[in-house]
């Protein structure tokens, strides 16, 4: 068994708003008073609100790139940047287990590293599921994995088809942006285009139900593509 990570940089293991992207940090409170009517009065629909509706603010910072796959600024940048450096001293392995094609270089944050599990645990209740709520009507309250993983050229540059089998909500979030290519592609049935969300800034998060949509990762042509991936199961 691997010898549990003790984090260089301790106020990484601190979950603080700080740690949040400008838009999320400023929106935050207004997305729990949405998630809150959407759960016990109704959907919020486009008709409930105008460009001067409190509520447009927070529908300005999310991205629609298809019917159920969002994207929105999840994290700030410059603990993006912490974090990639925590990470690169990790000891990322494939999990053999699963198909030669789909043996993506990773780290189980809850096997290698719990305190920042518990990081991104706090984040997920705070903030991933009242957005969930929100966007999908959706109440992931189970977060089942927190994954670091990397695309590079010399091990596995793209990903492949599939569902995440333990995910309704799964959240992707961009640490890096300085390689070539990237960004994922999804499914949407032999009579729809495929959505594809390109690369997206560091920090931002692309927000869909992991298990409903097959999905996958597209090539990287140069350099290395970082990201953090949460899986989460609904009540």
């Amino acid at each position: 068994m691997s010898q549990v990570h003790v984090l260089n940089q301790m106020t990484l293991g601190i979950p603080s708003a700080n740690k949040y992207s400008a838009w999320l940090r400023k929106h935050l409170s207004m997305v729990k008073e949405m998630a809150e009517y959407s759960e016990n009065v109704e959907p919020i629909t486009g008709e409930m609100y105008g460009p001067s509706s409190a509520w447009a603010g927070v529908f300005e910072g999310i991205t629609q790139h298809g019917p159920g796959v969002y994207s929105f600024p999840y994290l700030s940048p410059a603990f993006c940047e912490a974090l990639s450096l925590e990470l690169g001293g990790l000891d990322y392995t494939v999990n053999e287990e699963e198909p030669v094609e789909a043996q993506i270089p990773e780290v189980v944050l809850q096997e290698l590293c719990p305190v920042l599990y518990e990081v991104f645990r706090a984040f997920w209740f705070d903030a991933a599921i009242p957005l969930s709520k929100l966007l999908f009507g959706l109440v992931p309250d189970k977060l089942t994995t927190v994954q670091a993983a990397k695309y590079t050229l010399e091990n596995t540059s793209r990903g492949h088809w599939h569902t995440d089998q333990d995910s309704d909500v799964t959240l992707v979030v961009a640490l890096s942006n300085d390689h070539e290519g990237g960004g994922t592609e999804v499914y949407q049935g032999p009579f729809r285009p495929t959505i594809v969300v390109p690369q997206l800034p560091v920090g931002h998060a692309m927000f869909f139900n992991g298990k409903a949509n097959q999905h996958y990762g597209l090539p990287v042509t140069q350099g290395e593509r970082n990201l953090l991936v949460h899986w989460s199961e609904t009540k």
